[in-house]
């Protein structure tokens, strides 16, 4: 296959991927908000353990779009 159909292979690969991340996120939330819900996160007396659970809840939704985000970079950058 030429540069140019790879890149464009790459760029196709790209959306796919991106877009199925980014359908993937609603859902997501909604398991996060229900998590954070039944281990009481907005208490305040809660336990160091649930609030560490808390902290990792919170950083899913970030870390899943930058592992998105990285992924579709790197089916565009493999083929430049």
């Amino acid at each position: 296959m030429n540069k140019i159909g790879g890149l464009y292979l790459g760029f196709i690969f790209a959306i796919f991927f991106f877009m199925a991340g980014m359908l993937m996120l609603p859902i997501m939330k909604d398991g996060i908000t229900d998590a954070r819900t039944d281990i009481q996160c907005s208490n305040s007396s809660i336990s160091d353990g649930a609030k560490l659970s808390c902290l990792v809840l919170d950083t899913g939704v970030p870390y899943f779009v930058i592992t998105i985000l990285a992924l579709a970079g790197g089916f565009i950058g493999n083929e430049l």
